[in-house]
Formats: C-alpha cells, sequence, structure tokens
C-alpha cells in the first residue's frame, strides 16, 4: 500500500495517531472473516446433522429388509407360534461387520417366544400394526437403532398380533456420519480460507481508489487546487466530487483573500503615504496658525484611515462568520432596531434625524443578527452622509422601514439626499469604488452589504426617491413553517 510518511516536526506524533487510527480495511477483513467463518460453522452443524440421517436411512433398510425376512419365517404349529430366523435376515445386518445384532419375538396370546428376554420392545410412538417403526434407545450400556413391527396373525385358527423387535448398535452408522462429516469439514475449512485469503486480496483492490486519490493529494504543490480527473468507481465518485468542490470553495476564498490583501493593501498606502506628505508638510510650517490647519487635515487624515481599518476589520470579521457559523431563526426587527438605536445620536448630532416604521412585532427569517446589524449600520451610515451633501433647507431625515409582503420582509432605507447616478448605480457595491471622493470613506461599507444580501439569500436593489435622493431596498426570503396541512 502506498504511504508518504511525514517530513515535519510532528512526524512522531502523527506516526502515533496513525497507528491508533481505526483501519478500514482490518474491519472489512474482520467482518468479512467473521461471516464466513459463521456460514461454515452453520454449513458443518448442516453437515453433521445430514450424514447422521443419511447413515441412518442406509442402515434402516438393512434393519427393514431383515425384520421383513423374519416376519415372512412366522408360523403356526400345533396351535403355537413359531418362527424360524432365516440366515439371510443376519448376513444382511452382517454388513455392518463391527455392530452387534439383537432381536426378540413375542406375541400378544403366548408371550415372549424367542429373542433376548429383557429387550424393551415398547415403540416410542403410538401403536400402528403393519407398520415398521425406528427410534434409538439404551440397552446393554450403549445406544441401539430398534426396527419394531407389529401385525394380526392371519393363519387359519390363530388370533392375536405378532411383534418383532429388531436391534442394530450404532457403531457403523458412527462411522460413514464421521467419514462423511470430516470430509464436508476438510471441503468447508478449504473453502472459508481461500475466502478469507480473497477478501485479504479483495480489500486492498477495493480501497486502492482511495490510495490513489491520496497518492495523487500528497504529490500536489501547496498551491495547486485544480480538479481531480482520475477515473474512479461508483462508490468513490461522491468522494472525489466533494472533495473537488471542496478544493473549488478554497480556491474561490483564496482568491478572494488575495484581491481584498491587495485592494486593502493599496487603500491603506495611499491615507499612510498623505499622512507621511502631511506630517513633513507641517514640520516645516513656522507660523501657528498654519501649523495647525495642518495639524487638523492630519487629524482627518487619521480619521478616515481609522474609518478604512475598521470597516476592513468589520468585513473580515464577517466574512469569517458567513463561513464558520451556522445561521438560525431570528426576529429580523431586533437587529434593524438596534442599528438605528446605535446610530440615532450620531445622525442626530449632524443634523439628520432617523425614522424607523414597521406595523411588524416580528418578522421571522433565517439569518445571522450581528451580520445584518452591520449591513444595516453600513446602509444607514451610507444615508446620512449623502443626505448631508444636500443643500436644501428642510430638516434632513432617514427613513428605515419594513414592510411584509407575500413571502419576503421588505427592508427599505430611504434617504433625500443627492442620490447616486445611474453610472454609479452599477458600481457602488464594487469593493473599494467610491462614486465621490470628495466624501469620507472607504468605499468597503456597500460591497459589505451585498455580501451579507447574498449570504442571506436577499435581493438588493437601488431606485431613486421622489424628489430627490435614494432608496436602498432589501428583501429577506420569510421563514416558511413546515406544518401538519
Amino acid at each position: 500500500m502506498w504511504r508518504k510518511l511525514p517530513q515535519h516536526a510532528s512526524a512522531l506524533e502523527q506516526s502515533l495517531d496513525y497507528r491508533h487510527s481505526p483501519s478500514l480495511r482490518g474491519r472489512f477483513i474482520v467482518v468479512g472473516a467473521f461471516t464466513i467463518s459463521l456460514i461454515a460453522v452453520l454449513a458443518i452443524k448442516l453437515v453433521f446433522d445430514y450424514s447422521e440421517r443419511l447413515a441412518d436411512i442406509s442402515y434402516d433398510r438393512l434393519l427393514r429388509s431383515a425384520l421383513l425376512q423374519m416376519d415372512e419365517n412366522v408360523g403356526q404349529e400345533q396351535g403355537e407360534i413359531t418362527i424360524d430366523i432365516p440366515w439371510s435376515a443376519f448376513a444382511t445386518l452382517a454388513q455392518a461387520s463391527e455392530d452387534r445384532v439383537f432381536y426378540k419375538v413375542e406375541s400378544s396370546s403366548q408371550g415372549f417366544i424367542t429373542g433376548y428376554y429383557n429387550l424393551d420392545s415398547t415403540p416410542e410412538r403410538p401403536k400402528e400394526y403393519g407398520t415398521i417403526q425406528f427410534f434409538d434407545r439404551r440397552y446393554s450400556g450403549e445406544t441401539l437403532r430398534f426396527a419394531w413391527l407389529e401385525r394380526h396373525l392371519t393363519e387359519p385358527d390363530a388370533s392375536g398380533t405378532v411383534r418383532i423387535v429388531l436391534a442394530h448398535t450404532r457403531l457403523s452408522r458412527e462411522d460413514m456420519a464421521a467419514s462423511v462429516t470430516q470430509r464436508a469439514v476438510e471441503l468447508i475449512t478449504l473453502v472459508a480460507l481461500v475466502s478469507i485469503v480473497l477478501i485479504i486480496i479483495g480489500s486492498q483492490l477495493v480501497l486502492r481508489p482511495l490510495h490513489r486519490i491520496e497518492q495523487l493529494l500528497e504529490e500536489r504543490t501547496p498551491g495547486d487546487l485544480t480538479p481531480l480527473t482520475l477515473k474512479t468507481p461508483r462508490e468513490t465518485y461522491h468522494l472525489k466530487v466533494v472533495i473537488n468542490d471542496f478544493m473549488k470553495r478554497l480556491q474561490t476564498n483564496l482568491e478572494e483573500l488575495e484581491n481584498y490583501t491587495g485592494n486593502a493593501a493599496h487603500q491603506l498606502r495611499t491615507p499612510i503615504a498623505s499622512l507621511k506628505a502631511l506630517a513633513e508638510n507641517a514640520r516645516d510650517i513656522r507660523r501657528p496658525d498654519e501649523q495647525r490647519q495642518a495639524l487638523e487635515k492630519i487629524i482627518e487624515q487619521c480619521e478616515a484611515l481609522s474609518d478604512t481599518v475598521s470597516f476592513l476589520l468589520n468585513q473580515a470579521t464577517i466574512s469569517h462568520r458567513m463561513q464558520s457559523q451556522v445561521m438560525g431563526l431570528i426576529d429580523l426587527v431586533q437587529p434593524i432596531q438596534e442599528s438605528c438605536r446605535a446610530q440615532a445620536l450620531t445622525a442626530l448630532r449632524k443634523g439628520v434625524m432617523l425614522s424607523f416604521e414597521t406595523t411588524l412585532d416580528e418578522a421571522i427569517v433565517v439569518g445571522d443578527i450581528i451580520a445584518i446589524e452591520q449591513m444595516m449600520q453600513n446602509l444607514i451610515e451610507n444615508a446620512v452622509r449623502y443626505s448631508l451633501l444636500d443643500d436644501h433647507e428642510e430638516t434632513k431625515e432617514v427613513v428605515i422601514r419594513i414592510t411584509p409582503l407575500p413571502n419576503i420582509f421588505r427592508v427599505e432605507v430611504i434617504d433625500q439626499g443627492v442620490g447616486i447616478s445611474e453610472i454609479d448605480k452599477q458600481r457602488v457595491f464594487e469593493r473599494f469604488y467610491r462614486g465621490r471622493y470628495d466624501i469620507a470613506g472607504s468605499g468597503v461599507g456597500l460591497s459589505l452589504v451585498k455580501d451579507i444580501a447574498k449570504y442571506h439569500k436577499a435581493d438588493i436593489l437601488l431606485s431613486d426617491t421622489v424628489p430627490h435622493g435614494t432608496t436602498v431596498t432589501v428583501d429577506f426570503p420569510t421563514f416558511q413553517f413546515r406544518g401538519d396541512h
């Protein structure tokens, strides 16, 4: 069996873990050997029973023949029943040379006639006149095979019945049964051993596709996540499909991580370089008022950098959560209310009022509370930021609304700001895209919103608010209770 030995520091631990791991091949062999052994034992038991029945059938024919010969020689002389036991009857039984013969003849009228007086002549089953009965019984310290016959006398002037009992020891029968059983046991044992050997060899062949998959994966370079293309049996086909699907998802995650890391590095490099330039400029300024202005620009740049880092960390946290946590039943109203409470004071300080409108006491969906809270905070912050750009003097207001519709709960974030152009609507969900660079932001807020909506299988749409502004609509599928109909 192909096996690649570990080549790193924990090789000893892996070797110990390997030795203590259960063996699929060992289990296959043990179960197969146990099954074959059980079948072999049952087969031997059946052969043993059959051999005994076969021996009884063969030697019972001899007993029957000898008994019938004796019955043919039963007669009557001067009113008494007589029997002339023929030599041929014992010659028939003499074919079993090691066995001894016992007999007894009696009648209902005269009683004992000849033979062994103390030989028990009572049949085990109810009497059936004219029918030969066979049974086993102990006599003289050993087990005998009995043949019993009782019939009515048919001679003239005779009445009553005559009973003939012929017994034969079982030595030849036992020898015959043992001989048949021995040959069968030898054959069954040979077949069982050959079957176990074939199972051992077959287990290696059956598990070979798994070893091939293991070998191909071990021989790959660390960055090779291309699908496995080897031909496999049906039993391992789904395993190959699952491995390929896992590598595909891993490749997608790695590509996203590379893109995210590259974009994040680009986004961080620019404000850091700007901070350095502003700091160098402030260092060379001599006039206090100009130096103060320069320091304020540095503070603004630091805040923007802090926002960018916070957004990146939040996105990393939410992305990890969406990949590792299992969604459950939640009340959609709760995380949206918490997001409004968290942003209400900050928005009010900036001159924007938040309004939460819904007629629902609860809205049950399948989702993650933390992810939805993050999504709503990003949408509210974005709505407040664009509302401040509007030069109209009316009160700035952002409305968050939950509306129940067939099979969905519609969440709307409505602002009365400057709105989003048709060109920007097509790109605002791209990571790090910013339609207007005169507005503070990192460009990752709406991209995270889109990821969270996709994770919850929700549809997201941008539309214009009348008379001006933007409305973000997110439709969450409702949870369908599967009760008795």
